[in-house]
């Protein structure tokens, strides 16, 4: 018999990857699929696509999200799910043919066990974007975090694309709806602290499309260090990891080094053991780049730099005064109107 699953899909202004998102969550196997694809205010096509598949699957239903942000969606769809068992997928992903099916044994092994997520590829269609995934899955520029890199099956703090068992969402009151960002690694925060555990799987894959420039990449981790430290005001000491103060201190004592600069010219000297480990993470990730496919070479030192000097700025800008996400990291307009569903 097979288990049953409910996937919530937060979608807005998606047009270009949620069919194919939808296909592959449709493809899965050996589990009983219910997709709850949670739509937004979306300006582009994303809504004529969903009235499409929906009409053509009933494995699909659409649930209106007038408020549009990401938690409501989650816990909408959460309110909804049918089975036992629930997993987020993002609009613009892939996960590999068996992410659900392994999603669910592993909680059906291990009773402890709430949540289970896997290993994030990054997916691009430029050399620059290409230069950015290589970026994305480097110790460098992400810290410890296995989610990203990770080749053992263990135990985490953070399940990406989480496969969890629906009545521990529920007990622990579903996703917070006042982090605009960050309320997945609220939610297993949550889960911890209510006594779970977090597996991590790499064999469960997930293909996130990445950034495919560096102004975009820049306001992504702004956002993302912005919502970080949102999550840490909420939480406090407990939520915060070395990897998570290591952007900030940069920018905090870079950007002193660099004012301090230009009165004495021989203070930028000290930024050079930073120039250093970049050319050398940059290195390592050329080394690791996919010899079919052009990737931007000059693109590797920036994708790091972007990555550290956003997401610094913007949990210093959320620490020191309060600032708050963007809404999305992509396209955020919406309409004026609510849609009728």
């Amino acid at each position: 018999m097979k288990s049953g699953i409910s996937v919530l899909m937060p979608a807005l202004n998606e047009e270009k990857t949620i069919a194919r998102t939808i296909e592959r969550v449709l493809s899965q196997q050996d589990v009983e699929i219910e997709l709850l694809v949670i739509h937004g205010q979306s300006v582009d096509r994303t809504g004529e696509i969903l009235d499409e598949i929906a009409a053509s699957d009933p494995r699909v239903k659409v649930i209106p999200n007038p408020r549009n942000l990401i938690p409501i969606a989650l816990n909408l769809g959460l309110n909804a799910a049918s089975h036992e068992f629930v997993a987020r997928i993002d609009a613009h992903s892939e996960v590999s043919p068996d992410y659900l099916r392994r999603g669910v044994a592993w909680l059906r092994r291990n009773d402890r066990l709430a949540s289970v997520g896997g290993c994030r590829k990054g997916i691009a269609f430029t050399p620059v974007g290409r230069a950015i995934a290589l970026t994305l899955s480097s110790p460098a520029a992400i810290g410890d975090s296995i989610n990203h890199f990770a080749t053992e099956p263990q135990l985490t703090d953070h399940a990406s694309f989480g496969v969890t068992r629906a009545a521990a969402a529920r007990a622990i009151g579903g996703w917070d709806e006042s982090l605009l960002v960050n309320e997945d690694v609220d939610f297993d925060h949550r889960l911890i602290r209510a006594g779970h555990l977090i597996g991590f799987d790499p064999a469960m894959v997930i293909g996130w499309h990445v950034q495919e420039t560096l102004p975009r990449l820049f306001r992504q981790y702004r956002r993302y260090g912005r919502g970080k430290g949102q999550m840490i005001r909420k939480n406090g000491a407990g939520a915060i990891r070395l990897r998570h103060l290591v952007p900030p201190a940069f920018v905090a004592g870079g950007g002193l080094l660099l004012v301090a600069g230009l009165l004495r010219p021989a203070m930028w000297l000290f930024l050079t053991p930073y120039g250093a480990l970049v050319a050398l993470a940059s290195l390592k990730a050329w080394r690791m780049r996919d010899q079919d496919a052009e990737t931007a070479v000059a693109a590797l030192p920036a994708s790091f730099v972007a990555v550290h000097t956003g997401w610094g700025l913007g949990m210093l800008e959320a620490l020191v005064l309060n600032r708050q996400p963007y809404l999305a990291s992509g396209s955020s307009r919406l309409r004026t109107v609510a849609p009728s569903r």
